[in-house]
Protein backbone atom coordinates (compact mmCIF):
# COMPACT_ATOMS: atom_id res chain seq x y z
CA UNK A 1 0.00 0.00 0.00
CA UNK A 2 1.32 3.39 -0.88
CA UNK A 3 0.08 6.38 1.18
CA UNK A 4 -0.41 10.09 0.16
CA UNK A 5 -0.15 9.47 -2.97
CA UNK A 6 -1.38 12.27 -5.54
CA UNK A 7 -3.25 11.42 -8.34
CA UNK A 8 -1.04 13.50 -10.75
CA UNK A 9 1.91 10.69 -9.96
CA UNK A 10 3.10 7.86 -12.12
CA UNK A 11 1.90 5.27 -9.78
CA UNK A 12 -1.34 6.28 -9.65
CA UNK A 13 -1.44 7.23 -13.80
CA UNK A 14 0.07 3.85 -15.03
CA UNK A 15 -1.09 -0.23 -14.64
CA UNK A 16 1.15 -1.71 -12.35
CA UNK A 17 0.53 -5.49 -12.51
CA UNK A 18 1.32 -6.11 -9.36
CA UNK A 19 0.06 -6.28 -5.37
CA UNK A 20 0.01 -2.27 -4.87
CA UNK A 21 -2.75 -0.29 -4.19
CA UNK A 22 -2.30 3.44 -4.15
CA UNK A 23 -4.58 5.05 -1.06
CA UNK A 24 -5.39 8.26 -2.98
CA UNK A 25 -8.49 10.40 -0.04
CA UNK A 26 -11.34 11.83 -1.82
CA UNK A 27 -14.15 14.04 -0.21
CA UNK A 28 -17.01 12.59 -1.94
CA UNK A 29 -18.62 10.01 -4.39
CA UNK A 30 -18.05 12.21 -6.91
CA UNK A 31 -14.36 13.40 -6.70
CA UNK A 32 -13.56 10.00 -5.91
CA UNK A 33 -14.99 8.39 -9.50
CA UNK A 34 -13.71 11.85 -11.19
CA UNK A 35 -9.98 10.75 -9.35
CA UNK A 36 -11.07 7.51 -11.09
CA UNK A 37 -11.32 8.08 -14.46
CA UNK A 38 -8.84 11.21 -14.87
CA UNK A 39 -6.36 8.09 -16.00
CA UNK A 40 -5.22 7.22 -19.33
CA UNK A 41 -5.98 3.58 -18.58
CA UNK A 42 -9.01 1.85 -18.12
CA UNK A 43 -8.61 -2.13 -17.35
CA UNK A 44 -10.24 -2.83 -14.34
CA UNK A 45 -11.14 -0.84 -11.12
CA UNK A 46 -12.43 -2.17 -7.70
CA UNK A 47 -15.23 -0.99 -5.41
CA UNK A 48 -15.57 -1.54 -1.49
CA UNK A 49 -18.65 -1.24 -0.33
CA UNK A 50 -21.71 -3.10 0.88
CA UNK A 51 -24.49 -0.20 -0.52
CA UNK A 52 -26.01 -1.83 -3.99
CA UNK A 53 -26.92 1.11 -5.24
CA UNK A 54 -23.93 3.12 -5.07
CA UNK A 55 -22.48 0.26 -6.89
CA UNK A 56 -24.50 0.11 -9.44
CA UNK A 57 -24.48 4.21 -9.97
CA UNK A 58 -20.34 4.00 -10.15
CA UNK A 59 -20.36 0.88 -12.47
CA UNK A 60 -22.30 2.71 -14.67
CA UNK A 61 -19.77 5.85 -14.86
CA UNK A 62 -16.62 4.62 -14.07
CA UNK A 63 -14.08 4.28 -17.33
CA UNK A 64 -13.05 1.04 -16.71
CA UNK A 65 -13.93 -2.51 -18.80
CA UNK A 66 -14.14 -4.56 -15.83
CA UNK A 67 -16.20 -3.80 -12.27
CA UNK A 68 -14.90 -5.93 -8.85
CA UNK A 69 -16.68 -5.55 -6.02
CA UNK A 70 -15.51 -6.42 -2.76
CA UNK A 71 -13.02 -8.98 -4.30
CA UNK A 72 -9.82 -8.45 -6.49
CA UNK A 73 -9.78 -9.75 -10.09
CA UNK A 74 -11.73 -12.91 -9.89
CA UNK A 75 -13.54 -13.85 -12.46
CA UNK A 76 -15.12 -16.68 -14.36
CA UNK A 77 -12.75 -17.03 -17.68
CA UNK A 78 -16.01 -17.34 -19.79
CA UNK A 79 -16.83 -13.79 -18.71
CA UNK A 80 -15.87 -10.83 -21.19
CA UNK A 81 -11.97 -9.69 -20.56
CA UNK A 82 -10.54 -6.50 -21.43
CA UNK A 83 -10.51 -2.60 -20.71
CA UNK A 84 -11.11 0.91 -22.24
CA UNK A 85 -9.07 3.39 -23.28
CA UNK A 86 -5.26 2.96 -23.34
CA UNK A 87 -5.79 -0.70 -21.61
CA UNK A 88 -7.00 -1.46 -25.52
CA UNK A 89 -10.42 -2.02 -26.67
CA UNK A 90 -12.96 -4.67 -27.01
CA UNK A 91 -13.57 -8.63 -25.29
CA UNK A 92 -11.92 -11.57 -25.05
CA UNK A 93 -12.92 -14.72 -22.80
CA UNK A 94 -15.51 -17.12 -23.43
CA UNK A 95 -17.68 -16.61 -26.52
CA UNK A 96 -16.09 -13.07 -26.70
CA UNK A 97 -13.13 -14.53 -27.94
CA UNK A 98 -14.31 -15.46 -31.05
CA UNK A 99 -14.68 -12.05 -32.09
CA UNK A 100 -11.42 -10.84 -30.50
CA UNK A 101 -9.58 -13.36 -32.58
CA UNK A 102 -11.08 -13.57 -35.63
CA UNK A 103 -11.09 -11.58 -38.61
CA UNK A 104 -14.31 -11.83 -40.64
CA UNK A 105 -14.16 -11.33 -44.14
CA UNK A 106 -17.42 -11.30 -46.49
CA UNK A 107 -16.91 -13.05 -49.51
CA UNK A 108 -19.87 -13.39 -52.33
CA UNK A 109 -19.73 -15.39 -55.57
CA UNK A 110 -21.99 -15.27 -58.42
CA UNK A 111 -22.50 -18.88 -59.37
CA UNK A 112 -24.15 -17.77 -62.63
CA UNK A 113 -27.64 -17.07 -61.96
CA UNK A 114 -30.15 -16.82 -64.70
CA UNK A 115 -32.82 -14.43 -65.10
CA UNK A 116 -35.44 -16.94 -64.48
CA UNK A 117 -34.31 -18.04 -61.45
CA UNK A 118 -33.11 -14.53 -60.21
CA UNK A 119 -36.36 -13.64 -60.46
CA UNK A 120 -36.48 -9.34 -59.49
CA UNK A 121 -32.68 -9.60 -58.74
CA UNK A 122 -31.83 -9.97 -62.75
CA UNK A 123 -29.32 -7.64 -62.93
CA UNK A 124 -25.71 -8.89 -62.86
CA UNK A 125 -23.17 -6.97 -61.56
CA UNK A 126 -19.07 -7.45 -62.20
CA UNK A 127 -16.59 -5.64 -59.86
Amino acid sequence: MLADVDNRMRVAQEEIFGPVACLLPFKSEEDGLRMANDVEYGLASYIWTQDVSKVMRLARSIEAGMVFVNTQNVRDLRQPFGGVKASGTGREGGEYSFEVFAEMKNVCISMGITRSRAGAYNRVFLY
